[in-house]
């Protein structure tokens, strides 16, 4: 805008909101603004002329406009982050951000962080625990940057205990007693913890789905899942979507529901078994264990109360302790 006094001087303001004068990234860019304006004499005669004013391009430098918070990854598991669009922001009209990322402190990306310049995506694997500081760049077409830096913290993942691994196997893998039945196991932890999911050895000739439950002693279903792969045997484990926390030296029931086969092994549970906080009782000591109830169905699980010479039905859990505060 252009303001003309009486006396001949005039100011003029660039209008920076004006997408085309944003447009103008440098010196040579140059933008006409042209005004006419009339004198008078004091006789009253008029003389009128145009005033042109050029304006010149200047390249603004990018700036960060949403600091990235800090991110989070686990040793030995694949991480990926893509830094938003939004992270940087450039007045210039039109303008394109090439990027570019370093450690904090300038040098190279640790060995087993890459970084995509064209997509923006962090990725990789960490090998040790640590946090990572990195550096991201943004650079305008007149070279122009700005940057950020943010921490990448690697930890490793709490371990997950359950009571059976994968070479053990049940001594009958095809049993069936012609109608639906739950079956399950007795356990404890020494620990408070969580239980993230269960695991079930599955008979090759169960061909329905399954229903996981974990239940109190008293019949309290706490979680439920459904195993929906009827070609699936072995073992299985099914998450739960929310992990179910337990308390210390206090039994639970993890059971599984089958519309007819299943696996045993007869007076497995004469004797306990346990995995670091992890133990099922004997059957002596805990009032019976291998439960089983006959019925429910293949979308609603039965509470198992019955036992039957001790046997072990291979219902399991992935349980995971608690850390310390």
């Amino acid at each position: 805008s252009l303001v003309l006094s009486a006396s001949g001087v005039y100011s003029y303001a660039v209008n920076e909101t004006s997408a085309a004068v944003q447009a103008l990234r440098q010196s040579t860019n140059t933008l006409s603004d042209v005004f006419s304006y009339t004198m008078r004499d004091t006789g009253g005669a008029t003389a009128t002329a145009n005033l042109t004013v050029t304006i010149h391009g200047a390249n603004d430098a990018p700036v960060l406009a949403v600091q990235t918070a800090a991110q989070n990854a686990t040793v030995g598991t694949a991480f990926s982050f893509v830094l938003p669009t939004t992270t940087f922001t450039d007045v210039d009209s039109g303008e394109t951000l090439t990027y570019a990322a370093t450690s904090a402190d300038g040098t190279a990306l640790p060995a087993w962080l890459a970084f995509n310049t064209t997509t923006r995506t962090f990725s990789g694997t960490p090998t040790t625990s640590g946090t990572y500081g990195v550096r991201v760049t943004a650079t305008d077409l007149g070279g122009l940057a700005a940057n950020e830096t943010f921490n990448i913290t690697a930890t490793v993942a709490p371990a997950t205990y359950s009571l059976f691994n994968a070479s053990s196997t049940p001594a009958q893998t095809n049993l069936n007693d012609g109608q639906q039945l739950e079956v399950g196991v007795k356990f404890q932890s020494n620990v408070v913890g969580d239980v993230t999911a269960i695991k079930f050895y599955r008979s090759a000739n169960d061909n329905g789905q399954n229903v996981v439950d974990l239940w109190t002693t008293t019949g309290t279903k706490l979680a439920t899942a459904t195993f929906t792969n009827t070609t699936a045997s072995g073992w299985q484990t099914v998450n739960f979507t929310t992990p179910v926390t337990i308390a210390a030296n206090t039994t639970y029931i993890a059971s599984y529901h089958t519309t007819g086969a299943y696996v045993a092994t007869d007076g497995f549970f004469t004797n306990g078994v346990s995995n670091g906080p992890l133990s099922a009782l004997s059957s002596a000591a805990a009032g019976g264990n291998g439960v089983y109830a006959y019925g429910g169905s293949a979308t609603t699980g039965l509470f198992p109360t019955s036992t039957f010479d001790s046997a072990n039905y291979y219902a399991d859990v992935v349980f995971r302790p608690q850390l310390a505060a």
